[in-house]
């Protein structure tokens, strides 16, 4: 098991692929090169950030934190809610400007169930530094001084950054979901868990063949649960609540709001509760 808290991780610097002004807070990150690549982070998004329509090569789960979020033209995710933004699917384009403030999303990027996996924020950033000596990033696009050996000089920021580091071409999956799917998880009801007294969850939705599931379990002030072992890698994420993974003892993990936590296949993690406690939980694809 693996911990990160939101106040003692720095926040990153602002990235520019994108257009605006964006910072991330990376709380975990999966292993370089495997399918199962992927990273957590919290997302500060200016009222100044832009982005094209586009569609990724990999999973997406974002969970609205404080403020609203834009998504799409007049669609916004407001606090509580969650977005699964499948691979080859496409969306937007974003504009935080039609909310006019900024916002706090948790952002979860991970290889989708084609096993292409994830290219690390580090991977990212090493290759669109490269690239900058050939163009420049505008608005989500990068823009070429020349053009490419296919005659393109306008390309998808992410693609273009993406090509770079796989030294291929990018390949899309052909889309599972028509459109991003979105949940207003305040909407759905607590059910109280069998045989765990002052435990109850949420089942948000369990996605393609692949066995990608969301849910949220809540603790009241007090009570344990052991979170079970899965046979696929599990994030989980602390909305809100204080309380301590492991048997209650000393040596023991607490966790407060905006905490994460990295479980691999076959691990469990017990929690006790000190106060009213909300956490989200993703079960990665199997592979």
């Amino acid at each position: 098991m693996r911990l990160a808290h939101s106040e003692t991780t720095p926040w990153g610097p602002v990235r520019s692929t994108r257009g605006g002004v964006i910072k991330f807070k990376t709380l975990l990150e999966g292993r370089e090169g495997s399918p199962a690549n992927y990273q957590l982070l919290l997302a500060d998004t200016d009222p100044s950030f832009q982005s094209p329509r586009h569609r990724h090569n990999f999973d997406q789960v974002r969970f609205a934190l404080d403020g609203s979020t834009n998504i799409g033209p007049k669609r916004n995710l407001e606090p509580g809610d969650l977005a699964y933004f499948p691979e080859g699917t496409f969306y937007g384009p974003q504009n935080q400007e039609e909310v006019g403030k900024p916002s706090l999303t948790m952002v979860i990027q991970f290889g989708g169930p084609s096993g292409n996996g994830y290219m690390s924020m580090g991977q990212h950033d090493t290759n669109a530094q490269a690239l900058k000596a050939h163009g420049d990033f505008e608005g989500g696009i990068y823009k070429r001084h020349s053009p490419a050996a296919d005659g393109r000089k306008n390309q998808d920021a992410y693609e273009a950054i993406w090509e770079h580091h796989s030294g291929r071409p990018i390949e899309y999956q052909k889309p599972r979901f028509m459109d991003a799917i979105h949940f207003r998880e305040p909407n759905f009801e607590w059910q109280a868990l069998a045989g765990n007294p002052g435990v109850a969850a949420k089942d948000i939705g369990s996605f393609t063949e692949r066995g990608v599931k969301v849910y949220f379990v809540q603790l009241q002030p007090g009570a344990s649960y052991t979170l079970p072992a899965q046979p696929q890698q599990q994030l989980l994420f602390v909305r809100s609540g204080t309380g301590r993974f492991g048997n209650g003892s000393s040596d023991g993990d607490s966790w407060y709001a905006h905490t994460a936590v990295d479980l691999g296949p076959g691990e469990s993690a017990a929690m006790t509760a000190t106060t009213l406690t909300e956490a989200m939980v993703l079960l990665f694809p199997r592979f």
